[in-house]
């Protein structure tokens, strides 16, 4: 089922099916924001990501011994939420545990992902409360993909008229990832490794058609925000990262994949990374997990600012 949130400025289309945005406008101009399709460049819009970020190396990981098979990302982007609240503004969408997730994640819980339009931009929660009696062990995080460049540019804009940025202009540290976007290991074994990232203006990544291959993944950073700027008219987006320990970006459809028309880039705020690509499957060992007690809640914000528009 499709929601819609709108006020005097803005436009948004929430989808039950993964509880995600599917459609984000300015209603001046029409302005797409947010990734509308194709699906043949990419079926998503912006997932939530639980309770895994990132890839599962061989698509399984083994808890007490027992396997459980899980996707790259998680599996709550391709199921039903319930809608269990709403308003002309705002809404809140609920996942819970069933015979269909037991076989992909052994605990109870409940995944709570909440909307708020605002006159400034989008309130984007998610809340996982441990509703099982033992500790329950998750990744969490969100994958929001910008159009770039979007529908209301000049003809002649391109992907490198936007760039990252990073509210504190601080160098950036990088976790080293391998060609199959799984963690890199040092030559010891452990992981994660991260180096300086080396950008020319520190806290600012230049965007081009080379894309960001399968992401560039970041650490050790202090920004409360990171943003996709058009340096042509100074429009900024900002997603929330204040107190996430990673965050990713990624580029998808036009110069990345070579579809005129349909380019976007994502900014992934996450607690969580990927499988190590010498991981041994275990889901103990997993690097970066949240660990939640039974009948504790846990809050990540990745609300979604705008300026300029």
């Amino acid at each position: 089922m499709k929601i819609t949130l709108k006020n005097s400025k803005y436009e948004v289309v929430l989808n039950s099916l993964g509880a995600e945005i599917n459609s984000f406008r300015v209603l001046k101009n029409g302005t797409q924001l947010v990734f509308e399709g194709p699906t043949e460049v990419w079926k998503y819009h912006a997932p939530v990501l639980f309770p895994h970020v990132g890839r599962i190396k061989d698509g399984f990981y083994t808890y007490k011994g027992k396997k459980y098979n899980l996707v790259n990302n998680g599996m709550s982007r391709d199921m039903e939420h319930k809608i269990i609240a709403q308003d002309e503004k705002s809404v809140t969408f609920e996942l819970t545990e069933s015979e269909e997730t037991f076989p992909k994640f052994p605990w109870k819980f409940s995944l709570k992902t909440y909307y708020e339009l605002k006159d400034d931009g989008l309130i984007f929660t998610t809340t996982v409360t441990n509703t099982d009696s033992s500790e329950m062990l998750f990744s969490l995080g969100s994958h929001t993909a910008f159009c770039c460049p979007r529908n209301t540019d000049a003809a002649e804009t391109t992907n490198s008229d936007y760039q990252y940025e990073f509210e504190v202009k601080e160098p950036l540290t990088t976790v080293l990832l391998n060609s199959e976007a799984q963690l890199a290991t040092d030559e010891d074994g452990t992981a994660p490794c991260t180096k300086l990232y080396g950008e020319k203006d520190a806290g600012i990544i230049p965007i081009n058609e080379n894309g960001f291959g399968n992401g560039h993944f970041f650490t050790k950073f202090s920004s409360n925000w990171v943003g996709l700027r058009n340096k042509k008219d100074n429009s900024l987006i900002k997603v929330n990262c204040a107190n996430y320990p990673y965050l990713m970006v990624w580029q998808g459809g036009n110069g990345a994949e070579g579809i005129s028309g349909n380019g976007f880039n994502c900014i992934e705020p996450w607690y969580g990374t990927a499988d190590a690509e010498n991981t041994d499957h275990s889901w103990e060992n997993k690097p970066a997990l949240i660990s939640l007690e039974s009948g504790k809640s846990f809050t990540a914000d990745q609300s979604i600012m705008l300026e300029g528009f």
